[in-house]
Formats: structure tokens, sequence, C-alpha cells
């Protein structure tokens, strides 16, 4: 990562395209940003002639905006990599994300900004508003379910209420092992959620209250994220679980590794239960004690996370 320009912003936008309306709204939102200048970073993953012209032509459309287009001829889903190669060529001290379809509203960026350089912390927040829209862009429904009172490692570590384009990240700052490619590409879902909890691990966040933001949901067909579309058929939902449920055990594993790094949980983890090493089970105590494990184990991890957030 090269020298970073102390007064820009940069905003990551990912897309494999086809949403053009989509992607004209979004950089329509971060033009109308109060704070300025901004630099946008499209990572376009696809092979598609005619989609890199259009991508290339909206600098000319948006002459507020600094807009760099950056070409992942890779195949496959590779959201993650998309991430690491424009959070790499991002030029910004200040960075940000943004998806095709999401936007932002015209305070956003002066008001993570502001709550950066007023706290000192290394990234901000704010609140999301979720709307699921029709395939005309019409909206439908608008709710707000990411909204917590208050920021908790123990609530990030069990789901995540902090959208990608919601949050703002001072990298001059950054702690050393987060500064290069920070997004695990073995994740094809889940990968923001991964960074997050790492993030959150290393910093505490300065939390902005207001609604900054946009998330939208597509009820058709053009939505790529199938966990949130009714009426797939069998086969694309069971791949789509299948999917989820490997990432979810590999963001578990690289929990319970970020846990392995404290000296005091692997003692905390060691002395909870004596199993023997064989697994075997000689009496009704032992069985009694075999069961309980889990239960420890997840009191343990509450504990831990606990006086983690106590230090922080």
């Amino acid at each position: 990562m090269d020298a970073l320009q102390d007064n820009l912003v940069s905003l990551v936008m990912r897309t494999v395209g086809g949403r053009p309306r989509e992607i004209r709204r979004a950089l329509t939102s971060v033009a109308a940003n109060t704070c300025q200048p901004i630099e946008v970073v499209i990572v376009y993953q696809g092979g598609d002639l005619a989609e890199r012209q259009f991508l290339n032509s909206l600098q000319d459309e948006f002459s507020r905006l600094t807009i760099r287009v950056l070409h992942n001829t890779a195949v496959g889903d590779r959201r993650a990599e998309n991430l690491n190669i424009g959070w790499e060529q991002a030029t910004g001290r200040y960075l940000g994300f943004l998806d095709d379809d999401d936007t932002l509203e015209p305070h956003h960026c002066a008001l993570l900004l502001a709550a950066l350089q007023r706290s000192g912390r290394v990234w901000s927040y704010a609140q999301t508003t979720l709307r699921k829209e029709n395939d005309a862009l019409e909206i439908i429904e608008e709710s707000q379910p990411f909204r917590r009172h208050s920021f908790s490692v123990a609530g990030l570590w069990t789901e995540n209420f902090i959208p990608i384009h919601s949050f703002m990240i001072d990298r001059a700052n950054l702690i050393d092992e987060l500064r290069e490619r920070p997004f695990c590409e073995a994740l094809d879902r889940s990968e923001d959620w991964d960074f997050l909890i790492r993030l959150g691990f290393f910093h505490a966040p300065e939390r902005v209250d207001e609604f900054t933001c946009n998330y939208y949901v597509s009820t058709g067909l053009r939505n790529t994220n199938l966990s949130l579309m009714e009426n797939n058929d069998v086969e694309r939902q069971e791949r789509n679980r299948q999917a989820w449920a490997r990432c979810k055990a590999l963001v578990e594993q690289r929990k319970s590794a970020l846990l392995g790094r404290v000296w005091w949980a692997q003692e905390l983890f060691a002395g909870a239960v004596a199993i023997p090493v064989d697994g075997s089970v000689a009496d009704e105590a032992s069985t009694k004690n075999k069961i309980c494990v889990p239960l420890l184990r997840s009191r343990i991890v509450r504990a831990l996370i606990r006086r983690l957030e106590r230090l922080l």
C-alpha cells in the first residue's frame, strides 16, 4: 500500500456487472455527499467489454468524483478478492465500501470522518436502513433491523449488525496485520463479518447514531444474495445453504484462532473440563461432564468477550 492521501476518502465498490441503474444510483448518492473529495474504486469482475466501457464512461458522468475502474479477470465468486484489490489500489487514508446496489445519505462520509477525527479511533460506523424494492427500483418496504444502541464485541461475534457500507476506517492507524489484503479470500459469504470481527477485536469503534446509508434488497431475480430472496428453486437453495454452512464453519475456526492468541484465554479453555485423552467415558459423572462441555465453553467465550470489551 503506497503513501495515503490524508485529505481523501476512498470508497471501494465491487460489481459483476449488469446493474447500470443501481450503479448510477449509488454513484449519485456518493456525489451528493457534503464531504469531498471522494475517490471511488470500482472493481469489476467479469469479461464483458461493453460493461467495462460503461464503467469507464462513468467518470465523465460523475465529474465531481474521482472514479477508477479495475478489472479482475478471475472466475468464480471472488468477492473477498475484489475487496482486497480495491483496498490495495485505493489512495485515501480514510476508506469505506459501497456495494453497487446500495446508497449513502449526503452526510454519511462527513459524519463518519468527523467521528474518526474527533475520537482518534481507527473506525467509525453509523446506522443503516433496510429497503426492499421491486425490479422497477420502487421501495416497497423499509425497516431498521441493524440498529443497536451500543457497540458490543459479544454482539458482533454473534451476528453481523454492521453492513459493509456503514463504516469507515482510518488506515493510517490500523494494526499492521490488517493493513494488507485484510479480507479472507477463502470466504464467499460473511467476508465482511469476518473482517469486522478482527477489526473489532483490535480496535474499538466510534458509533454514530444517525442513519446515514441504505441497504437494498431486491424482491426480483436480479438479487445475487439468494439468502434474501423468496421462491428460489430447491437446488439453488441447497447450494446456498451449503455455501453459508462452509463459510460459517471457517469464520468459527478463525474466531477460535483469534482467541487462542490471548494467553489467559488458552488457560481458561484448558482448565474448563478434563476429558480423557482417548475420548472414553469412564462413568456416569464423566458422561455428564462431557455433555456440559459446549455449555461451559459458551459461558467461557462470553466471559472472555466481556473481559476484552473492558480492555478495549
